[in-house]
């Protein structure tokens, strides 16, 4: 019975000299939630300070440069002649509506000409009468006046239906959409069959010249002290992989997208030859200003970085499953890399970047 007790106090004893050892070294969590295995590691560089600053964004058109066009009728559409993308001369026709609103028109106007003859053949009358004595000088008067006010009718119905596209020798209740300037149809929120309104918002068709586009880019919240107006940058489009395009940042919103949590800038290209079209994918390279020749420093992943009470962190293995925690100072943030000062890093010592939060909160904890 004594040697049964001394052996439990024994193994007992070494549990907790074991366990102690392992919260000395700062051992990795070992519950299945939190194994090793989804520890990622990556090294500590020493590098420049980076010169350019890597932004992804995509070409749109300038919307300085565009015209919308919108229904001046109600009714439904009969056919679309210009498809997303087109080049369109001035005048084209862009799409044919139906509508009750110029058979209307053109039965004002059918009325004011019958209106004009009455009042003509009147005045006809009445002249012929005055001149033989039998009509005074009033009804004289007064049958010009309603030839004049007759004509004015007429002309008003006439310019109404000229504004409007429809014809005055027919019936026929059609509206031609047609395009204001020549350009590329950018935008189109139009299809065959849908009834319009003619008070409606939104535009038929967004059409644009294309002679210069909008390059939209995403800045992250840690770099965007490193952009400015006017500052040079390099665009580079998936289409065209051997060309470069120069430019400078136009535009810095002043609001932060606030679904993915970015900053938009904007790069005006100039576009003579049509080779950059909306929607393509294009990356952007912001010149920043950098000393040349500057001293190497040391570089982290930015994933590696743990943000806490006020202040950087990173988790650094010193052996195989031992973490430590060591406190940096940030000089500068970039898209992959955080350049630190200070603290107990050097170059070629290895950080936990996916998983570092996770190992800080029970070293820490």
């Amino acid at each position: 019975m004594k040697s049964l007790n001394a052996l439990l106090l024994t193994v007992f004893a070494g549990s907790a000299l074991l366990s102690g050892c392992q919260k000395r070294e700062h051992s990795a969590p070992t519950s299945a939630a939190d194994s090793t295995s989804s520890y990622l590691i990556d090294t500590v560089r020493s590098m420049p300070p980076q010169q350019q600053l890597t932004l992804n964004g995509s070409v749109t058109f300038d919307r300085d440069d565009v015209i919308q066009v919108f229904p001046l009728v109600s009714g439904n559409v009969e056919k679309i002649n210009a498809p997303l993308g087109a080049y369109v001369q001035k005048g084209q026709a862009l799409a044919t509506i139906r509508s009750g609103d110029i058979s209307t028109y053109v039965n004002d106007y059918q009325a004011d000409k019958a209106d004009l003859e009455v009042a003509l053949q009147s005045e006809k009358n009445v002249t012929a009468q005055y001149k033989a004595g039998f009509a005074s000088e009033t009804d004289y008067l007064t049958a010009r006046s309603a030839v004049k006010k007759a004509e004015e009718e007429l002309s008003k119905s006439a310019n109404i239906l000229r504004v409007y596209g429809g014809s005055s020798s027919s019936g026929n209740p059609y509206f031609t959409v047609k395009a204001p300037i020549a350009g590329y149809v950018v935008q189109r929120d139009v299809n065959a069959g849908q009834d319009l309104r003619s008070d409606s918002q939104n535009p038929l068709f967004t059409i644009s010249s294309l002679k210069q586009v909008w390059v939209m880019a995403n800045v992250y919240e840690q770099d965007i002290p490193l952009v400015r107006q006017g500052q040079p940058v390099t665009v580079q489009l998936l289409a065209y992989p051997d060309k470069v395009f120069k430019g400078t940042i136009d535009n810095v919103s002043s609001v932060l997208d606030e679904q993915a949590r970015v900053l938009k800038v904007r790069v005006v290209l100039a576009n003579p030859n049509g080779l950059l079209k909306p929607d393509m994918f294009a990356t952007v390279h912001a010149q920043l200003n950098s000393t040349p020749n500057a001293q190497s420093q040391l570089a982290v992943p930015q994933k590696a970085i743990v943000f806490d009470r006020d202040q950087y962190y990173v988790v650094v293995q010193t052996a195989p499953n031992q973490y430590a925690v060591r406190e940096v100072a940030i000089s500068q943030n970039t898209t992959r890399y955080a350049f630190v000062t200070g603290g107990e890093l050097k170059a070629g010592d290895q950080v936990v970047t996916e998983g570092s939060l996770l190992i800080y909160n029970d070293l820490m904890g």
